[in-house]
């Protein structure tokens, strides 16, 4: 198995289209359009995080699956790692066993999972201010904290953070100070 891995991990980007192309041929109710846009969204998936996405196991996932997880993202924002975890809940073993160390890795503590980088973006969405402005906000930095993932912002001229917290506490702040809000999101 690690040797078939190994060998789907060295296949170029083309090679791998085509895999997917194939493998979900039986998938016939995905128009072609569909299937590139799956195609490209696996391949989108384990660029974004090559250390955690197995490209083998996205390509056994069928097309529809994931075109029906990738327009459900898209509301929320698009982000190949939501559209990722969403995949994952039918489909676990696209996930690989990622170490402790790794920058987006979730560990646990106590009976609450620390959330990685891509969950803890979903819950953006529990603030008011990012769900009204959410098509004029760019995401532009993410660093991770001892209890909590900060994601630096800019909405036209603005810029600021927004701290998600394990504990469950969602803000967002100006750069300049001014409080944007707070809110629950566990």
């Amino acid at each position: 198995m690690n040797k078939l891995i190994k060998q789907s991990n060295q296949t170029s980007s083309s090679s791998r289209s085509a895999a997917s192309t194939s493998s979900s041929s039986a998938d016939t109710k995905v128009s072609s359009a569909d299937k590139k846009k799956a195609a490209q969204m696996r391949q989108n998936i384990v660029q974004a995080d090559p250390d955690h996405w197995d490209s083998a196991e996205l390509v056994q996932v069928p097309d529809s699956v994931i075109v029906a997880a990738t327009m459900k993202s898209n509301d929320a924002g698009g982000d190949p790692g939501a559209t990722a975890n969403m995949i994952a809940e039918q489909y676990p073993n696209i996930k690989k066993n990622v170490t402790a160390d790794s920058n987006d890795s979730s560990s646990d503590v106590g009976d609450k999972p620390y959330l990685n980088a891509s969950e803890a973006r979903q819950q953006l969405d529990s603030l008011e201010f990012y769900r009204k402005n959410s098509s004029e906000i760019e995401i532009n930095g993410t660093v991770k904290g001892n209890d909590a993932w900060k994601f630096n912002f800019t909405k036209g001229t603005m810029t600021g953070t927004s701290t998600v917290e394990n504990k469950g506490i969602i803000s967002a702040k100006t750069n300049d100070g001014e409080d944007l809000g707070m809110n629950t999101w566990r």
